[in-house]
């Protein structure tokens, strides 16, 4: 009874989160994150942070040079007000070794869990 009242109260805390427009789902796109992220996978992300992301996180961030342009990165360093994003597959995609380090402005969330609908595979973030 315990775990699946831990469950259940997960689930509603999530799902109010979403609610609130604290929590968002995105597709990835391209394979600038593989093996860990592949393209078609699906991340939900809380966007209710506080401060700059951990490095390791998985980050979803506005592109500096083009605002439209959504971003799915990992943290890799973080100073007192900036943070530096890189592509788990180094050959592909554009991170901070193109446009530099980021600022607070430019991070939507961060990831908590992740799917691949191919494979059905689901694996927490945190």
């Amino acid at each position: 009874m315990g775990a699946s009242w831990r469950l259940i109260s997960a689930l509603v805390r999530e799902l109010r989160g979403a609610i609130q427009g604290e929590r968002r789902c995105y597709r990835v796109e391209g394979d600038s994150m593989s093996p860990s992220l592949l393209p078609g996978d699906l991340i939900w992300v809380t966007t209710y942070t506080r401060g700059l992301p951990s490095p390791g996180d998985v980050v979803v961030v506005r592109d500096p040079q083009d605002l439209q342009r959504i971003l799915v990165k990992r943290a890799r360093s973080c100073g007192a007000v900036t943070f530096s994003v890189g592509s788990d597959n180094p050959t592909s995609g554009r991170d901070s070794r193109h446009f530099g380090s980021l600022g607070i402005e430019h991070l939507i969330g961060r990831a908590i869990l992740s799917c691949s609908p191919s494979s059905l595979r689901i694996k927490l973030c945190l």
